[in-house]
């Protein structure tokens, strides 16, 4: 297994740099003018990119203010600054000697540490000014604060006015004598690097980045940064090899490429994000065409279609910030590729879709807060995962050719094979964990070219809304509610038929196989199907309305069944249809019909304003339609109901 790790010390009595990368050995010393201050434990500090930045802007430009930026004026109790890339703004007395108090910033020449000071001060005050988030917005010092707990050489850079002058280069081009630039070395920090050698704090190191950036002091912004992109060119196949058929298994599954091991007090951890897609490779293919439902080149970037059918679109530079950021590593290169394609895609999909916790949040802040760690359920959902996911007993995943993920502490997660755990070269066994794998194909079972049965589903045509959606099928016992809302809320979004709702429904001798919108796949048989309609207790005044939701009742019974529902499901069809007839959490029935990629969580007031969807307490889940809601079949405004007072779960369909 090949790793990286930037906690890597060389000593410069023992080791030699200039053999390995062409530059003179050059000692601590000769960058003591500045330099950052190592954080305490348990501080979030962190200022090595903004030491790193400053001292490549001082070998680039010179060392005075006047060097650093355009124009300095002194004006009042402060000066006006304008920025190499035309930026202006005005950073007082009392914001700079602040600044200066706080940064930490340490070298043997006053001079040098005083500007750098100031320029930090002028890249927090464009912070401040330019940030449409109030926390930030609100005072220099609150955003001091923040941009002291760490920043990325890439937003340093451009709020430094360098826009025009940064590059970003292979690092093996960063040699010789005189060499400097900067590489970002965890999620919010960076080393400098001089003649081939990292500098961070008091300790040098290999560096262990692809990609570093420079400054181009010409500021010829119109030469092409050549990156080895995980993708071809525009017009060509996402991988470069002699044959892109779909399908074909990855030789070197475990040595192709892993997430480099974190080093001792850094916060960040990959292994999920690696296991998960390596796990996705052996089941689909090693490129992301196999593993995505389709990819295709579109405008500065890539449209992506997950197998659950979410929909996103990341540029080249996002992709590119997630290769540079990943520290995804090994000895196959393409394998590397599509494992940092596959990041770019989960850390898109995660920017859009989790606007409730951080509104804004950039891609940047996106990844950098991803690159700390998830759990493989997240990075599984997230990855369009959720109809082929299983949640399974060691024993199953102790079986010849098992391919399973299982978490081994915190937001690490380690690869099985046949029952064995990889994790950064250990292969314990498989003893007690549950983990998770992916289902393989279900046969589409024999199609019947013509069929004298009844069909199991309406005439109505796809797409058209129930005509009443309240007593023309409602639930007729307790305990089954959220299906039966998250049936309603279907309908109402994608239309009553089931040919709407799914992706395909196909008739067999034995029965019926249903593709859902997430790519699931289930056979359910004739028997089944009227063993549904018996149990499911479903009552209204629709013939043809209650004919479709039993057979979106009993396509979800068998999806319970195959996902062992509640642990238990996997008994019997009968066993899983009880798991949705004794209460369950809101959102499991609408994952169960496919839609978990179109779910949104919602609010109780949107509903009552108008938006379709369900409304869930601990008692109780409803429909909600134009502002009124479903009881038992009859229609109850939601506005003067003790629903607005409650806190419950509100979800909608997209």
């Amino acid at each position: 297994m090949i790793t990286m790790n930037t906690g890597y010390a060389m000593s410069t009595a023992v080791h030699h740099p200039a053999r390995v990368y062409g530059g003179e050995n050059k000692s601590v010393d000769s960058v003591s003018t500045l330099n950052s201050t190592e954080r305490q434990f348990g501080e979030h500090f962190d200022t090595s990119s903004h030491s790193a930045v400053i001292q490549m802007m001082i070998s680039t430009f010179g060392p005075a203010r006047a060097d650093l930026f355009d124009e300095v004026k002194r004006v009042g109790s402060g000066y006006d600054v304008t920025l190499k890339d035309g930026y202006k703004l005005h950073v007082s007395d009392h914001e700079v000697h602040g600044t200066a108090s706080a940064s930490r910033f340490v070298g043997g020449d006053a001079s040098t540490v005083e500007n750098a000071n100031f320029a930090l001060a002028v890249f927090v005050k464009r912070k401040q000014l330019s940030s449409s988030d109030s926390r930030i917005s609100s005072s220099f010092n609150a955003a001091l604060t923040m941009s002291l707990q760490g920043e990325t050489a890439s937003n340093l850079l451009k709020g430094m006015g360098m826009g025009r002058f940064m590059q970003q280069i292979p690092s093996e081009q960063l040699v010789g004598k005189n060499s400097v630039g900067v590489m970002e070395a965890h999620n919010f920090g960076a080393a400098l690097i001089r003649d081939g050698v990292a500098h961070r704090f008091d300790r040098q190191y290999r560096p262990d980045r692809p990609y570093v950036y420079v400054l181009d002091k010409e500021g010829q912004t119109a030469k092409p940064v050549k990156r080895d992109v995980p993708v071809a060119p525009v017009d060509g196949p996402l991988v470069d090899t002699p044959s892109t058929r779909r399908g074909r298994k990855p030789v070197d599954i475990l040595s192709g490429f892993n997430a480099a091991e974190r080093g001792f007090g850094e916060v960040v951890d990959g292994s999920s994000h690696a296991c998960v897609i390596k796990m996705m490779m052996m089941r689909f293919g090693p490129d992301a065409t196999d593993m995505f439902e389709k990819v295709t080149p579109a405008g500065d970037g890539y449209d992506i279609t997950m197998k659950d059918g979410f929909e996103l679109h990341f540029s080249r530079q996002e992709l590119q910030q997630a290769t540079t950021a990943s520290r995804f590593a090994g000895n196959n290169p393409d394998a590397v590729k599509q494992a940092n394609f596959m990041l770019a895609a989960y850390t898109k999909r995660k920017q859009m879709t989790r606007g409730d916790q951080d509104p804004g949040a950039s891609f940047e802040k996106v990844l950098s807060n991803t690159l700390k760690g998830d759990t493989e359920y997240r990075v599984l959902k997230g990855l369009g995962m959720t109809g082929f996911l299983r949640i399974v007993p060691p024993a199953k995943m102790q079986e010849q050719g098992a391919v399973g993920v299982v978490s081994t502490f915190g937001y690490s997660s380690a690869l099985v094979l046949d029952g064995l755990q990889h994790s950064n070269g250990d292969k314990p066994s498989i003893v007690k964990s549950y983990g998770y794998m992916l289902a393989e194909e279900v046969p589409d079972g024999v199609p019947v070219g013509s069929s004298t049965r009844p069909p199991p589903i309406s005439n109505v045509p796809v797409g058209v809304r129930p005509g009443n959606i309240w007593s023309g099928f409602y639930q007729g016992v307790e305990g089954n509610c959220v299906t039966v809302s998250a049936i309603k809320a279907a309908m109402m979004k994608y239309g009553q038929s089931p040919r709407g709702i799914y992706k395909n429904i196909t008739e067999t001798r034995d029965g019926y196989t249903v593709t859902m919108r997430d790519s699931s796949k289930v056979s359910l048989t004739h028997a089944e199907l009227k063993t549904a309609r018996e149990h499911s207790n479903f009552k209204g005044t629709d013939a043809g309305l209650l004919k479709d939701a039993n057979f979106l009742y009993a396509v979800s019974a068998k999806r319970a069944q195959m996902e062992n529902h509640e642990f238990r499901a996997g008994e019997s069809f009968e066993a899983a249809m009880s798991t949705l007839n004794d209460g369950e959490t809101p959102g499991d029935a609408l994952r169960r019909l496919g839609l978990f990629a179109f779910t949104r969580s919602s609010s109780v007031q949107a509903l009552a304003d108008g938006a379709t969807g369900t409304l869930a307490n601990f008692m109780h889940s409803v429909v909600v339609v134009d502002g009124a809601f479903d009881d038992y079949g009859y229609k109850h405004p939601l506005k003067s109901s003790s629903w607005m007072d409650e806190e419950g779960t509100a979800l909608t369909l997209v």
